[in-house]
Parts: structure tokens; C-alpha cells; sequence
């Protein structure tokens, strides 16, 4: 590495190696979207584009990140202290794997909803908050609106297939 060292060991290796796997996982984004067929839709962008867009905006993170992880003689951040919070990694995960499980049987709108209303509620108790049944309630609702649109863009505008929930695609 450069000079920017503290006791031979550099300042900010952490920062550095995060900036390879960002740029890294870009690249991967990247390969994965030269696979993406398909004709470019209603304004140009077809079904490739917003990959290429975040593989492009992961790689150009990343590359900044190693830049500045190397242009620093002092580290950058320390590691915060906090304590681990498995009860809200729980309701995430099982958020996650309850999407995974369901998007084909109840359909991409309920199942995101859900995913949406249990990491939520994996947050909440994350921030050392007692999520009450209406907060729950709340989060689903607020899932539903907001994959609701990410549903018709990606099914009416970009031309791509989301598991629905009826024949007619509209759920």
C-alpha cells in the first residue's frame, strides 16, 4: 500500500478492501447485465439499464472509496460500538426468507408488503422501540403502496415478468 501508515499497519485497510468489494461487486452487476436481453422500451431503457446504471454507480463508489482509503494518513471512522441486536436481525431475516417463500404464491405485492412491514419491525426493535400491532398494520400498508409502483413500472414499463398474484398481473 502507500506510506499512510500508523505502526506499519495501514490507516484505513478496511476502508480500502470495502472500496475493492463495491468496485468488485459492480463488475459482477456489470457481467450479469451483458446476460439482460431485451429491446429498449418506451424511452429507451429497456430491461438492462438501471443494472447497468448501479453496476456503473457501484464501481465508480468503489473506486472513490479506494482513492480515499488511500490519500489518508489518519483513519478515516472507527467501528461504532453497539450492542448486537439478534431479535431485529431475526424479523428481517425472516422477512427475507418469507418473500422468498411467498412471491410466487400470493403474488410480488403482498409478499413485498410483508417483507417491508417485518423489517420494519426488525428496525424498530433495532432502535430499542416497542413496535405496537397499528405500527405493523402501518408498515403493510406503507409496503403496499410503495410496491405497488415498483410492480407497474417494472411489469408495464420496463416490460419485465413479476410474479402476480391474479392472471391479469395487476397484483
Amino acid at each position: 500500500m502507500s506510506s499512510n501508515t500508523h505502526s506499519g499497519v495501514p490507516a484505513n485497510r478496511g476502508h480500502f478492501w470495502i472500496g475493492v468489494g463495491t468496485a468488485a461487486l459492480g463488475g459482477l452487476l456489470a457481467l450479469g447485465a451483458t446476460q439482460i436481453g431485451g429491446a429498449a422500451g418506451y424511452g429507451g431503457a429497456g430491461p438492462g439499464f438501471l443494472p447497468w446504471v448501479v453496476a456503473l454507480a457501484l464501481v465508480g463508489l468503489g473506486v472513490a472509496q479506494i482513492i480515499s482509503a488511500r490519500r489518508h494518513a489518519e483513519p478515516l471512522a472507527d467501528a461504532p460500538e453497539f450492542p448486537s441486536a439478534w431479535t431485529a436481525v431475526a424479523w428481517v431475516s425472516a422477512g427475507v426468507l418469507l418473500n422468498a417463500l411467498l412471491i410466487e404464491r400470493i403474488g410480488f405485492i403482498p409478499s413485498c408488503a410483508l417483507l417491508f412491514a417485518l423489517s420494519a419491525r426488525g428496525f424498530r426493535i433495532g432502535a430499542a422501540a416497542r413496535p405496537s400491532a397499528a405500527s405493523v398494520a402501518t408498515d403493510f400498508v406503507i409496503g403496499l403502496v410503495i410496491s405497488a409502483p415498483v410492480f407497474w413500472i417494472f411489469t408495464k414499463l420496463l416490460g419485465l415478468t413479476l410474479p402476480g398474484l391474479v392472471k391479469g398481473g395487476w397484483i
